[in-house]
């Protein structure tokens, strides 16, 4: 049952710091494009960019939580 356990919280570690990392780059390369966006002179397209940077941002975050409230079940078994 142990081991169990372990491989349930190790897979589930993995896969959503894996799925938050990637959600944070995402948000990296929309910021980036729309500094990149408002130095071409196209402040509408900079606007979207930082818009979807946000919101994969809080994404990644919300996940984070997620995962902890997961792991926290499991361990404590509530």
């Amino acid at each position: 049952m142990f081991k169990l356990k372990v491989i349930i919280i190790s897979s589930l570690t993995l896969g959503g710091c894996a799925s938050s990392s990637d959600l944070k780059e995402m948000s990296d390369r929309n910021a980036k494009a729309g500094r990149y966006y408002e130095s071409i002179g196209q402040p509408q397209a900079a606007q979207r960019e930082y818009k979807l940077a946000a919101k994969h941002k809080n994404k990644s975050e919300d996940d984070d939580a997620f995962w902890i409230n997961i792991l926290w079940e499991i361990i404590t078994g509530n």
